[in-house]
């Protein structure tokens, strides 16, 4: 069987649980849990839905800074800021989560002054020498990574967005340019979301025309009297400086200094009584059935394992199978 490895945007479901599921999903105890609920969920329905072989979590680091926010001290400084009960609530569950992923046996990744887009996209790279790869998220900076290795997973939300794998077609089909292009994009039109600057003034039609013609940021600057618009080139013209600003902060880095290797993440490799304890523990009923069929997925794995080592393969008896 093919490796496929599922690497999880762990805090886009985090933040995404936090608005989807009630402020006051408790436990009797009194302890809220809705992030630990809607992550939990997510990961099993995704591991049903994929059938990764194997899985790894990427994490944010808040040990220090991001070189981004050194770079451009406005970086993300139009994110709004939880409300402090909101804050406490959502800080307080990350341990929860954490027990999770370990509960899984699942690697959590993470690297001090770089992001978790980073460690997505350097995981990823690795990775794709030897499996493909899936990133599950709804952050349109992990697009730029697609290629005929890496795809992208949109999850969906009702009743707005229908989940979508992207991979290198239906990414063109999309954006009608390339998958690398859309750092370049980020470069002209910006990004409101991650307060990314862009050129004044060039929006989506303007931005997507220009890399028609020019196909990067460094090629357009090299030949801005072809730009035909004269209100364009001038625009261009006055905002340089942010616009290769806003290239360097729009790319994802995919050789920061960490290891990851792929035999570590095997997605079956967990003890399913000790996952079985902590949902009970945090009293996610809903959860169990759909444990049941993870583990019964599992079981089957763990046989056949079991069986294709006990039985050298025909074509090489010294070769050993696994799943």
């Amino acid at each position: 069987m093919q490796n496929k490895l599922l690497l999880i945007d762990t805090f886009y479901f985090l933040h995404r649980s936090f608005h989807a599921y009630p402020k006051d999903l408790k436990t009797t105890s009194g302890e809220h849990t809705n992030i630990a609920f809607g992550f939990s969920q997510a990961l099993l329905d995704s591991i049903t839905e994929l059938a990764p072989t194997h899985i790894a979590c990427g994490w944010e680091s808040e040990e220090q800074p991001s070189f981004r926010k050194e770079l451009y001290a406005d970086y993300q400084m139009t994110r709004v800021a939880m409300e402090d009960e909101d804050h406490e609530i959502f800080y307080n569950q990350l341990d929860r989560v954490i027990e999770i992923i370990e509960a899984f046996n699942i690697p959590r990744l993470m690297q001090n002054g770089f992001e978790g887009d980073d460690v997505l996209g350097t995981a990823a790279t690795i990775a794709s020498k030897e499996a493909d790869v899936i990133i599950s998220t709804s952050d349109q900076d992990l697009l730029q990574l697609i290629n005929d290795k890496i795809s992208v997973f949109r999850p969906a939300r009702p009743p707005f967005v229908s989940k979508m794998l992207f991979d290198k077609e239906k990414f063109i089909e999309k954006y009608s340019f390339e998958p690398k292009q859309m750092i370049d994009y980020k470069a002209l039109r910006g990004d409101p979301s991650d307060n990314i600057p862009g050129v004044k003034g060039v929006g989506e039609k303007t931005a997507k025309d220009l890399l028609a013609q020019f196909k990067t940021l460094e090629n357009l600057y090299e030949h801005l009297d072809q730009v035909k618009s004269e209100a364009v080139r001038k625009k261009l013209e006055a905002d340089r400086e942010n616009a290769f600003i806003s290239k360097q902060l729009a790319t994802i880095i995919t050789d920061i200094p960490m290891e990851f290797k792929l035999e570590t993440a095997q997605v079956h490799d967990f003890d399913p009584n000790e996952v079985r304890a902590l949902f009970q523990e945090l009293e996610f009923t809903s959860l169990l059935k759909k444990l049941d069929k993870l583990e019964k997925v599992k079981g089957i794995k763990d046989k056949l394992k079991d069986s294709q080592l006990e039985k050298p393969s025909q074509k090489d008896p010294l070769q050993v199978g696994l799943f």
